[in-house]
């Protein structure tokens, strides 16, 4: 124990023996505490510096070149790839590569959301409640054509994407041959799944009969912040070759 004690007592004499060191540094350099007060700022200002910087690149990275106008006004065709994997599970069903892109395809089964967690009577339920919403809709017969050239029918083309545009960038060469009314869809399912409420009636109806939608923003209070890069990307792309 005493040990113990006296080496504590050195450790103490060692850190006064500095001190006085330090005291005697500084009379000895009068300028040494101004240089060292003047480092610690300048490193405080770079540091502060980087993070402001890296905040407004990445804020940048998220500007869209959607206008006001493309924003109230979705677009709606949509590519055959791209439905098959929105509105089908979430299991790959093969994947493409598109020099530094890869498109993966899903392969229908897992439906979105809380969907995937509904008995097949309520998804049934839920599809009949709202199949009057597609009565007549001018996009429905593109977009339902589409389903069948992949194969995919009943309650599946009610309760999955047409494409994974959340989080996969495609680019317009996957939507080659595609009607355009599915290209319309496609442009607008990415505003449809932030819960975009549309004006126009035919885009409000094909969504309203998809059961997956929740209409919960009007458009005056949308924000084009609400998408993620990806998203920003793909928007872009469907903007460029939208005819509607």
């Amino acid at each position: 124990m005493e040990d113990v004690k006296e080496r504590f007592l050195d450790f103490i004499d060692w850190i006064l023996d500095r001190r006085d060191d330090v005291r005697d540094f500084f009379k000895e350099n009068p300028n040494a505490k101004r240089w060292l007060i003047e480092g610690c700022i300048a490193i405080a200002v770079g540091i502060l510096s980087a993070v402001i910087t890296f905040n407004i690149l990445n804020h940048e990275k998220k500007t869209l070149a959607v206008s006001e106008e493309n924003a109230a006004t979705p677009v709606q065709e949509q590519s055959g790839d791209e439905n098959i994997e929105a509105g089908s599970s979430m299991e790959e069903k093969e994947e493409q590569d598109y020099g530094d892109v890869v498109i993966e395809v899903v392969d229908p089964g897992v439906y979105v959301g809380d969907i995937a967690n509904w008995s097949q009577e309520e998804i049934a339920a839920a599809v009949s409640e709202r199949a009057h919403y597609l009565d007549g809709n001018k996009y429905w017969s593109a977009v339902d054509s589409y389903w069948q050239t992949k194969g995919i029918s009943g309650d599946a083309r009610f309760c999955t994407y047409l494409f994974d545009t959340s989080s996969k960038v495609y680019s317009a060469s996957d939507f080659e041959g595609l009607s355009p009314e599915v290209i319309h869809i496609a442009k607008n399912e990415l505003y449809a799944r932030h819960g975009y409420s549309f004006r126009d009636e035919d885009l409000s109806n094909y969504f309203m009969g998809q059961i997956w939608y929740s209409p919960s923003v009007m458009p005056a209070d949308f924000s084009e912040k609400t998408f993620t890069e990806t998203e920003v990307k793909n928007l872009d792309m469907l903007n460029s070759i939208d005819k509607m």
